[in-house]
């Protein structure tokens, strides 16, 4: 779409009705579409008088139908951005779930009724009409009006499918005042199709597709959060708004129906959607992945999608293969690995690709012993409030650390005052001595069980802590939203890791690679991130070398949760699973030995036998 026609949107995005009047006079003009009776596009046309008339048609060329879909995703009124999960999905992604799912469905098109459950601006309805329309020239009226459903929350999505489908019809040539559209205002948590007559009476749609919006869990709007509970899939963490589309979608087909999505592919993994897996599994749905790996599919969008195309009918496999925009067509059924479902874990997470990454993964896990069961795991240290409790030192004496904040100049007593570090930023060794901060720690120091300082105490012993925290006292109290009750206004907000000490491993919430860190360090804390504590520095040294290897990394990006940009979530949920491998007095001494990361790496594909 042209920039400058975008920043004119932009320019006027709050501003639904005069966004809709430039869009659809920019589109018609460009398309030499005539309107004389459909009222609804009549209305949106401007006068040739309006000052932004001249400036609209300069943009009324080569203006594509999907240029107006795209224009119609990113005029989302700035209230609404957070909470929509509205996004464009590329033509070719919308034709190929509606070839596939119209190949599947096994019935004469212009019989059939489908739906997008979550339908935005109507795209796919829109690749939808022209597909049944290759059956059923000359009454694309008719597919939209008998044949065509669609839902949104969002009223101004609603309107704009209208008008995305009315210029459908228009573009053939077909003009009629009123259409009467099957599409609805309403959330898709709530709504029940069975009261709509023609999804009455065919028991359900034929052809469900779409893109569910992927709204994350903390900005979901209260009643939706409320009805989340209705579901089963969303009966495990804090689910995220796409994971009870897949429910909302196989409730709704037919016996004889078939759902195509594409979504974000983190219901394979992630604890939220782990209701998720045990439903399909449970059900034996019959399921076909196709995961797009790291490739981004949506632009300005960092996630990470498959398409997934689900029926009625029974099964007890998955099929899965992996693929990217250039060769998506060229899929053929011999490139889908069968997987059974009793062969993967639902409470854990699907492991799912082809045959080889299977039987590595496996081998990995069945070497040696878990992670988990030989080691202590340890996530950080939680304040809520780190920015208060953590600084870095400007200089320091005998008695004070000194630092500077919002423009005044503060002491800290030594006595209060803990080493802390945050792996999410560490790498090596070498770094600790320059990221090391200290923490502010009203506790008695290191004594288990752990006991908050009395605050007369507190303020007579540590009196410059005391009025530096003093000074933030109205920032503490808004943790936990003001509800909080942590036993005192200058405690924790959790008490998480406070008392943790010993040899240990650092590493982060996530990262591209493994990068674990030693310190012999034993008191000092940790923050965003997390710690293996062990009482031998040979045995972590040589379990430092395990995880930096290639079989770590090659087990992380194959079992983990992926982020944005090559990052994979490195909780213990994901890493405790993995197999450490038994070695002898001997091996330890050849491992820590080797100085060359390719030696390491064939020390431990070798022992581990598996072929990467």
């Amino acid at each position: 779409m042209n920039i400058s026609f975008e920043q004119l949107i932009n320019r006027y995005i709050d501003n639904e009705q005069f966004v809709n009047q430039l869009i659809v006079t920019a589109f018609v003009k460009a398309n030499n579409i005539e309107v004389h009776q459909n009222k609804l596009v009549k209305d949106l046309i401007l006068p040739t008088s309006n000052i932004h008339y001249l400036e609209v048609i300069s943009h009324a060329q080569n203006f594509t139908f999907e240029h107006l879909i795209e224009a119609f995703e990113i005029a989302i009124p700035s209230k609404d951005q957070q909470t929509n999960g509205a996004v464009y999905t590329p033509k070719i992604i919308k034709d190929f779930i509606i070839n596939q799912t119209t190949k599947d469905v096994g019935q004469p098109l212009d019989e059939i009724i489908g739906a997008d459950v979550a339908c935005g601006c109507g795209a796919f309805l829109y690749s939808l009409a022209l597909k049944i329309y290759e059956t059923k020239p000359n009454d694309m009226i008719s597919i939209i009006e008998n044949q065509l459903f669609g839902l949104d929350i969002s009223e101004s999505s609603i309107q704009r499918a209208k008008i995305l489908l009315s210029l459908l019809a228009l573009s053939k040539g077909e003009d009629k005042a009123k259409i009467k559209f099957n599409l609805f205002t309403a959330n898709a948590l709530d709504f029940d199709w069975t009261k709509v007559r023609a999804v009455k009476k065919k028991n359900g749609f034929d052809i469900i597709v779409g893109n569910p919006p992927y709204v994350r869990a903390k900005n979901l709007d209260p009643k939706s959060k409320k009805l989340l509970k209705n579901w089963q899939v969303t009966k495990t963490g804090n689910p995220d708004l796409y994971i009870p589309f897949f429910e909302i979608g196989y409730k709704n087909l037919n016996e004889n129906g078939v759902l195509g999505y594409i979504t974000v592919n983190t219901f394979y993994r992630s604890v939220n959607a782990r209701s998720l897996r045990i439903y399909l599994e449970k059900n034996k749905i019959q399921t076909s992945i196709i995961d797009f790996g790291h490739e981004q599919i949506f632009e300005n969008k960092l996630t990470y999608t498959c398409l997934c195309f689900i029926s009625k009918t029974k099964s007890d496999t998955i099929q899965f293969a992996k693929a990217t925009l250039k060769n998506l067509y060229d899929i053929k059924p011999k490139d889908f690995t069968t997987i059974p479902y009793h062969s993967l874990n639902s409470h854990r997470g699907w492991l799912l690709s082809n045959s080889k990454v299977i039987s590595n993964i496996q081998k990995i896990e069945n070497c040696g012993t878990p992670l988990d069961d030989l080691y202590i795991i340890r996530n950080g240290i939680a304040t809520l409030s780190n920015n208060t409790y953590i600084f870095k030192p400007e200089k320091e004496d005998d008695k004070y650390y000194y630092f500077q904040k919002d423009g005044r100049q503060y002491k800290i007593e030594k006595g209060i005052s803990r080493n802390i570090i945050k792996p999410n930023i560490l790498k090596y060794e070498h770094q600790i001595p320059k990221l090391k901060e200290k923490l502010i720690y009203p506790y008695t120091n290191g004594i288990s069980p752990l006991t908050l300082m009395k605050e007369p105490y507190f303020r007579d012993k540590f009196p410059n802590a005391y009025a530096y925290l003093t000074d933030y006292k109205e920032r503490l109290s808004k943790r936990d939203k003001g509800k909080g009750d942590y036993g005192a206004w200058y405690a924790y907000g959790r008490t998480q890791a406070l008392t943790d000490k010993g040899l240990k491993l650092l590493f982060p919430y996530m990262s591209k690679h493994p990068h674990f860190v030693f310190t012999k360090e034993k008191d000092m804390l940790i923050y965003c991130g997390y710690a293996i504590f062990s009482d031998s520095e040979k045995e972590l040294l040589v379990l430092k070398k395990l995880l930096e290897s290639e079989v770590f990394d090659y087990y992380m990006r194959n079992t983990s949760k992926p982020y944005a940009s090559g990052y994979y979530s490195y909780a213990k949920n994901y890493v405790k699973h993995f197999g450490v491998c038994e070695l002898s007095e001997s091996e330890k001494a050849e491992v820590l030995r080797l100085k060359k990361n390719e030696e390491v790496n064939q020390f431990f594909i070798d022992k581990y036998e598996i072929s990467i």
